[in-house]
């Protein structure tokens, strides 16, 4: 049921023909072959290639059923149409499950099955939930890491825009220190190629520290928005892009701060909750406690997806407005307790 409200929310998210709408449902069952990794050597740019002309298959399908809408919803739409898509995927995996026991009889796999369909449950939810809020373009929980960046950014600053890698970057002042600060071009959806981008900007900047911001998975127990610090290039995704940045740092021998929000993975696909919000303070100090210990140009990159985030400070209003608007509604259930721990 969730993967055909998330398919039908796409559908009636533009005025699709008849045709448009079989195009959608065809496209449900888009895939990529992963590269052959047995010889391991020069697999991430393999990733790298067919990850790029995935995006641009989306995109020319966007292109082709709605040619109407402008850059940013286009951008949104195509992240709408891969929040269905996961949707699908996962209830097309558990149907191939149910067929399987069924036609074999297998009990032991029914109960793995049984003993999953919460945690299935919640995924399917999460995508559901993201297809919407692509749809109506606002800030999902991953947006955190260019939230933040964008909030380094001030009013009227000069921000320059790498459209081949959908990343923007300003200059700032940060504690006296030159500071580039750089995001998924936004407010439409889209998380970019920081690591291209980061391998041409080093090229024309002399890069001493990088400091890497964006959403963590939370352990059960953790609080949502706790901001943890550490090493590294904290990024999820399909590696490439962690990949380049690595290979960069490493040979130029960079060091490579981490600054993360915690978060469960569901709450970093569906609209924005507003307790992660308070956290961008907390975040910010951080950040900048990191540059004030760096002696030249630090590079600062707000990793996540930008959808309904823009790119300065001035154009947090709107981000912020649509927070609060589109905020999860939680209700709070009393617990009985049968014991102590």
């Amino acid at each position: 049921l969730v993967a055909a409200e998330a398919r039908k929310k796409v559908e009636h998210a533009v005025a699709l023909d008849k045709a448009g709408k079989i195009r959608v449902r065809e496209f449900m069952d888009f895939f990529i072959v992963s590269p052959i990794s047995t010889d391991p050597y020069g697999v991430m740019k393999k990733i790298d290639m067919f990850m790029r002309h995935s995006d641009q298959k989306f995109m020319n399908l966007v292109n082709e059923i709605a040619p109407g809408l402008d850059r940013i919803e286009k951008m949104n739409y195509k992240n709408s149409l891969a929040g269905a898509m996961t949707a699908h995927q996962i209830a097309k995996v558990v149907r191939h499950m149910l067929e399987l026991i069924k036609k074999y009889k297998m009990l032991q796999l029914a109960m793995i099955l049984q003993m999953q369909i919460p945690m299935i449950k919640d995924m399917q939810k999460a995508a559901g939930k993201a297809t919407e809020a692509f749809i109506l373009g606002t800030p999902i929980g991953d947006g955190i890491g260019p939230i933040v960046a964008a909030s380094l950014i001030p009013r009227r600053t000069r921000v320059k825009v790498d459209k081949e890698n959908e990343f923007a970057v300003a200059t700032v002042k940060i504690a006296g220190k030159t500071v580039l600060v750089s995001k998924a071009n936004g407010p439409g959806a889209s998380t970019g190629y920081p690591g291209r981008f980061l391998t041409q900007l080093g090229k024309r900047n002399r890069i001493s520290k990088i400091i890497t911001v964006d959403a963590a998975l939370k352990m059960e127990g953790e609080k949502t928005g706790i901001v943890r610090e550490g090493v590294g290039v904290a990024m999820g995704g399909n590696g490439a892009d962690r990949f380049e940045i690595e290979n960069f740092a490493v040979k130029n021998r960079i060091p490579v701060d981490a600054v993360a929000i915690k978060m469960s993975n569901r709450q970093a696909l569906e609209s924005m909750d507003k307790k992660l919000l308070q956290s961008v303070p907390e975040a910010i100090e951080k950040v900048k406690r990191s540059v004030k210990s760096s002696k030249g140009k630090v590079l600062i990159i707000g990793v996540g997806n930008t959808c309904g985030v823009g790119n300065t400070l001035n154009d947090l209003k709107e981000t912020l407005a649509s927070v609060k608007k589109h905020s999860p509604k939680k209700k709070i259930k009393k617990k009985k307790f049968l014991g102590r721990f």
